[in-house]
């Protein structure tokens, strides 16, 4: 399982890959924008970023040279998506340093494919969660794995 953050301007794109991605069984946070996109990668250093080629704040792959330059986080896989599948394009997002490229719309099976392919090249690490101590309605404590704290 890994822990995704997904970055589309797009509510509904949000809400469509978010589900995607869950129903792979994924931890997807979302961010609207570019700056949100950024603090959440370097608050919970996520395996996986998915990010659209328009945010506001970041035009095209600035936001993928963003990421590549901060210094205290841990460097996340990142996957750009756009419309366009057009080899300049790709290329384009490649050079700025995104691990690979998604096309909208996504593809279950394309996902899934192309998350191999990042496991296979050591691009795509997944950590596994820390156990936590939650304390439920039976105010008893129980010993539960989560992917984020609650």
């Amino acid at each position: 399982m890994a822990n995704i953050v997904l970055a589309d301007q797009s509510a509904a794109v949000r809400r469509a890959a978010k589900f995607l991605f869950e129903s792979l069984g994924h931890s997807v946070e979302v961010a609207r924008c570019g700056v949100e996109t950024l603090e959440l990668v370097q608050g919970m250093a996520p395996d996986l970023v998915i990010v659209d080629t328009r945010l506001e704040g970041f035009e095209g792959t600035a936001l993928v040279e963003a990421i590549r330059v901060l210094r205290d986080c841990r460097q996340p896989c990142v996957f750009f998506v756009a419309e366009n599948g057009s080899p300049m394009a790709v290329r384009s997002a490649l050079d700025a340093g995104a691990d690979d490229y998604l096309i909208k719309p996504f593809d279950r099976d394309i996902v899934s494919f192309k998350m191999a392919q990042a496991r296979a090249r050591g691009r795509l690490v997944e950590r596994p969660h820390a156990p936590r101590f939650v304390q439920d309605n039976s105010n008893s404590w129980r010993f539960r794995t989560f992917g984020k704290a609650v």
